[in-house]
């Protein structure tokens, strides 16, 4: 386990997240966003540093690098409903940079959510403008902030290991359809009607009645939301996940209207730049992901998840995709 993450988990706790993470309240930013002037939102990203700290100063990624990628992506797809996995909790955080102290690559991930009814092919119309864009995933060891006693569990300690006490976990390779973690139709956040969560549900400033995972930990770290601008984006600067054993590599969206969650889903990356994203440190110390799970044998990757990703001049690379709801 590389030494910069082991040593950055203890110093982190939900007090101190909640001090350097700059959130806002969930009004001032809608607020904000009702107030664009059409181009898309331009958020912070670091250089491709391998110990990023909170509060670092940054280049920004321009907004027109953001929407010309976005451009390239399949637009106009429904996004696939997924299960949202053991590792949930309503974090309520309202921010743009989730990093806190993770080590890792950069990753500045851009999310387009589009109203399937009235989208077009080039994006122009269907934007859904003040939707809440909610992402976690794991760091560069596979761990989940929230749940690292039972991530650090498998793997010598490098991340994944079993699900919070009473969880439904996720399903196992290979498993059709998504396996036991497919939620039933209709079923709200994701959870199959709230089996294997802590017996509470969301009441946050974006998000309500989603069944919440019991958390072993106050650790925040790669957890938060954005709003989406006019343009129908929300960004966010991250490091690349990780990776634990039975699941290839992911990141988890929740899209939340008027405080209901209208889309619960997963992304995924191309197999060839996982390789490449992976071959450095931190991610190199993490051993064994050639006998894991990858995109064809996981039971819950679906292509309408995959990202579109350019790797920028820095060394960080840019992640985006469109998602498509029925708004």
């Amino acid at each position: 386990m590389n030494k910069d993450i082991e040593a950055s988990r203890l110093r982190v706790s939900r007090r101190r997240a909640l001090a350097l993470g700059g959130t806002i309240s969930l009004g001032g930013l809608i607020a904000a966003c009702s107030g664009n002037s059409g181009t898309a939102t331009t958020t912070s990203t670091a250089a491709a540093s391998t110990t990023p700290a909170s509060g670092t100063s940054a280049a920004a990624t321009s907004g027109d690098a953001v929407t010309a990628l976005l451009a390239k992506a399949p637009q106009c797809v429904m996004s696939k409903e997924e299960t949202q996995g053991p590792y949930w909790f309503d974090v309520d955080s309202i921010r743009g940079d989730i990093r806190e102290d993770r080590p890792g690559t950069t990753l500045q991930v851009a999310m387009r959510v589009q109203d399937n009814s009235q989208c077009n092919v080039d994006g122009s119309i269907g934007a859904v403008s003040n939707a809440v864009v909610e992402i976690w995933h794991c760091d560069a060891g596979g761990v989940y902030s929230g749940f690292e006693s039972g991530s650090l569990s498998a793997n010598g300690g490098g991340g994944g290991g079993t699900p919070p006490a009473g969880g439904m976990g996720e399903p196992p390779s290979g498993a059709p359809g998504g396996g036991m973690g497919e939620p039933p139709s209709g079923t709200p956040g994701g959870m199959g009607g709230g089996m294997g969560g802590s017996g509470e549900t969301s009441d946050g400033s974006y998000s309500f009645g989603d069944t919440e995972a019991a958390t072993t930990d106050d650790g925040t770290y790669l957890r938060g939301a954005q709003t989406t601008d006019a343009n129908g984006i929300a960004q966010f600067t991250t490091i690349f996940p990780g990776w634990y054993m039975g699941r290839t590599t992911h990141i988890h969206v929740k899209v939340h209207i008027d405080k209901k969650t209208v889309l619960t889903s997963q992304t995924f990356f191309d197999e060839t730049l996982l390789d490449e994203v992976y071959s450095q440190s931190p991610y190199s110390e993490h051993t064994g992901r050639e006998n894991n799970t990858n995109n064809a044998s996981d039971g819950i990757y679906d292509d309408t998840g995959l990202m579109t990703v350019e790797k920028q001049s820095d060394g960080s690379y840019l992640a985006v995709i469109n998602l498509g709801i029925d708004a």
